[in-house]
């Protein structure tokens, strides 16, 4: 029945308009997927101008500004680069909660994405890899939303996707909003491993997720990754989550 449902639903959506999931004030419109026009305006998306962490992405606030450009908390994380389209809030935010409920990427999401990775020109990767769900939750959700990024991703860049090399072998919990970073990191120790080597030995993964929050997961994946042979691994997400405020 749910399959049923998922494969109606954007069919019913542009006969009744649903409401839009930030300002509740205006119906969404079929670009936008769960967001109307006015509320997809206002997102911010990231842009060369941005002030970020060159190496994790993290927005900086004004007292974290200089030349260097890094948050200084991600020197330890196994990543080279981390890469976002946005914060994750507002129009973002509400369509990645969309995501997870179906497997679908709104047209505007879609176009976020590929003008990111086209900003990014310097992005020169070998395999493409979603970060895997947990066992449960896969079956529960019937997709990996991670996926459905990844092969938008791959469509774009023309490099291929791998969903099998990189395994969930704890059903770790799922982060909640108010967890720590510590707690999120906790979570995730030991719960990734690789199947086999082979594909990624020596290889530049470009790893995708939806929202990077702490850095955690992203951190345990490449650990495991680089551990089998990879010779890198860039993060790219939909959005980033916000710790600071200009």
């Amino acid at each position: 029945m749910s399959l049923i449902r998922t494969a109606f639903e954007p069919i019913l959506s542009t006969i009744f308009p649903e409401q839009c999931r930030v300002c509740f004030a205006r119906e969404s419109d079929l670009a936008g997927g769960v967001v109307c026009e006015d509320c997809w305006r206002k997102v911010e998306v990231f842009t060369n101008e941005t002030t970020l962490c060159v190496r994790c992405g993290a927005i900086l606030a004004n007292s974290q500004h200089s030349a260097e450009r890094t948050c200084r908390n991600c020197e330890k994380m196994a990543f080279d680069r981390a890469v976002a389209c946005g914060a994750y809030e507002g129009a973002i935010s509400a369509s990645i909660l969309a995501l997870k409920r179906r497997p679908l990427l709104a047209s505007r999401l879609e176009w976020m994405i590929r003008s990111s990775l086209d900003r990014t020109i310097d992005l020169s990767v070998d395999i493409i890899i979603p970060v895997p769900l947990a066992q449960k939750r896969a079956r529960e959700r019937g997709f990996n939303q991670a996926e459905v990024i990844a092969r938008v991703v791959s469509r774009h860049l023309n490099i291929p996707t791998n969903s099998t090399v990189l395994q969930r072998v704890v059903n770790t919990p799922q982060h909640r909003a108010g967890m720590d970073r510590r707690a999120r990191e906790l979570s995730v120790e030991k719960a990734f491993k690789v199947s086999s080597a082979g594909p990624i030995e020596g290889k530049s993964v470009l790893l995708i997720d939806d929202v990077l929050t702490s850095g955690a997961t992203a951190d345990a994946c490449s650990a495991v990754l680089k551990k089998n042979g990879a010779s890198s691994v860039t993060v790219f997400t939909i959005a980033r989550a916000v710790h600071y405020r200009h």
